[in-house]
């Protein structure tokens, strides 16, 4: 049987770490890390501004569609769940005023910046 190398154990020590000390608080990290489905949501939204790329509702359950299945009113009950606890927003486009823009908020972006520093 084989056995985990060096940097395998300090990978996995430190992951068991950040989830055991994420799931302590109240913050953005934990909300999106709930499950697989609302990580990809906010893994393309965080993607998406760091690109300066504009996005919408469509935008999302187009862009995670290929890794999962989620309808529409799960994916808005989600967003409108992380805009309520404060750390998204929704703008409404001024080239289409059917369409609302989604941005991470001040403190969601803050604390996935400190989040990342701990990780790398």
């Amino acid at each position: 049987m084989s056995d985990l190398d060096e940097h395998s154990k300090k990978i996995c020590a430190k992951l068991l770490s950040d989830l055991i000390e994420v799931n302590k608080g109240d913050s953005s990290i934990k909300f999106f890390r709930k499950d697989i489905i609302t990580m990809l949501i906010w893994m393309y939204i965080m993607k998406s501004y760091a690109d300066k790329k504009i996005i919408n509702i469509e935008d999302i359950a187009r862009g995670i569609s290929t890794s999962s299945r989620i309808s529409k009113p799960s994916l808005r009950l989600i967003l409108e769940n992380a805009k309520a606890k404060g750390f998204i927003r929704f703008t409404l486009n001024k080239n289409d005023n059917r369409s609302w823009i989604i941005e991470p908020e001040e403190i969601a972006i803050e604390e996935f910046n400190t989040w990342t520093k701990k990780l790398v």
